[in-house]
């Protein structure tokens, strides 16, 4: 899919934007630049709304989206997909946010916000931002919509719980899964909800090797992103949620493998990537 520089959305169109990708805790080296070094975050636009996944401090990359409305959808509260919220909250004067996320531990998604932002581990509380935000709280398996885009849910295999999204528009259908660990029930009920998706965000934090080391902790395989891919059917498959430890070079390399080995229309996400879907 061709990098779109427009700022001009035409009915039915989806615009995605990686405004952050890495996993796990934010780099500065200057070796992981190009695939970037901001934890996840992920913008769609349609002409009215502008949504949101995750708010890593990829956030701070957010561009201006004039009057859209502005929604905040969170798969999960570990803290490198809320470490931006407080800068994202610092940045919104007067306007307001509608943030969706699932109860955890008896917590809603306000709760859990609100555990990070407040004393003594922030300054100030949600409430002292001057913006208005709404919070809904969503279930795993249920279906909700924000303005025209429709977004279909199922849970993730991920401790402590996460959210895999489907996002449904103009006839584009995209899935976000982030923090996946793939088994094979894991990885056959997440073939059977994406099939023949157009684009798939899928997580790929190790090699087969670093796997072996990871196992339980929640996250998955570039080799495990192209069995999906095939089964599945995926058009575009991109690779997310980098180890904090992957430079640009051993990204490359291992994007080289994966076209060495024949495998078409799947990249390693990067930092600032925009596209019309």
């Amino acid at each position: 899919m061709p990098n779109d520089t427009s700022s001009k959305l035409q009915k039915g169109e989806l615009r995605f934007t990686i405004l952050g990708t890495r996993g796990s805790m934010t780099t500065a080296s200057p070796e992981m630049m190009r695939y970037g070094g901001n934890t996840t975050s992920y913008l769609f636009e349609t002409e009215e709304e502008a949504i949101i996944i995750d708010a890593g401090t990829g956030i701070m990359n957010l561009p201006d989206v004039g009057e859209k409305r502005l929604s905040l959808i969170i798969t999960h509260t570990h803290i490198d997909h809320i470490l931006g919220l407080p800068m994202l909250l610092g940045s919104l004067r007067n306007r307001n946010i509608t943030v969706y996320g699932e109860i955890r531990g008896g917590y809603t998604i306000r709760q859990q916000l609100e555990r990070y932002l407040s004393i003594p581990l922030w300054p100030v509380s949600i409430d002292d931002y001057d913006v208005t935000v709404d919070f809904v709280n969503i279930a795993e398996g249920v279906s909700f919509s924000i303005g025209g885009v429709r977004i279909d849910t199922m849970p993730s295999n991920h401790p402590g719980g996460s959210t895999i999204f489907k996002l449904l528009y103009g006839g584009k259908v995209v899935i976000v899964a982030t923090d996946f660990e793939h088994s094979p029930e894991a990885s056959e009920g997440l073939i059977s909800f994406a099939r023949g998706s157009d684009m798939m965000l899928y997580d790929a934090q190790y090699t087969p090797d670093e796997y072996e080391q990871c196992r339980g902790f929640g996250h998955s395989t570039y080799e495990q992103a192209v069995i999906i891919q095939q089964k599945a059917d995926i058009k575009e498959m991109l690779l997310v949620h980098h180890a904090p430890g992957h430079t640009d070079a051993f990204l490359d390399d291992l994007q080289c493998r994966l076209e060495a080995e024949g495998c078409k229309n799947i990249s390693f996400a990067r930092e600032g990537f925009k596209t019309v879907i």
